[in-house]
């Protein structure tokens, strides 16, 4: 009687493992699925601003291919064009004007806190990267 219920217990802890293990890979891969997400979001957005394609329709086609709400587009679309495109066009000045690599002009933009001076003073986005370069040396 003794041995049966311990084989039991072995068994159940077993299963326990098993869907504690499942439950952990199955959390993994909505991370990364969600990552992904977000990544094919930021890349959709970047490609059609980049593209000059009117915020109007970039907020449309984001409800529209990524199910966001209005105000989440919205706010995917400013993200791209205060930050992301301003740093991204920086990055490609500097490698171009100051024979930087890209990894060497990426942290240039990070050492010198760049996204956070475009986040604090709103109308530094609209700046080319020769004014924008000059504002955070």
């Amino acid at each position: 009687m003794m041995a049966k219920s311990f084989k039991d217990y072995l068994a159940g802890a077993g299963y326990f493992l098993l869907d504690t293990t499942r439950e952990a890979v199955l959390r993994h891969e909505d991370e990364t699925v969600q990552q992904e997400r977000e990544a094919g979001i930021s890349i959709l957005t970047a490609a059609l601003y980049e593209a000059k394609i009117k915020d109007p329709e970039i907020i449309r086609l984001l409800q529209k291919y990524y199910g966001l709400r209005e105000n989440e587009a919205q706010e995917q679309l400013r993200i791209e064009k205060t930050i992301n495109h301003p740093c991204s066009e920086l990055e490609s000045y500097i490698m171009s004007e100051e024979a930087l690599s890209q990894q060497e002009a990426q942290d240039y933009i990070i050492d010198h806190g760049t996204v956070d001076l475009l986040r604090q003073e709103r109308g530094l986005w609209k700046l080319s990267p020769k004014e924008l370069l000059r504002k955070i040396e």
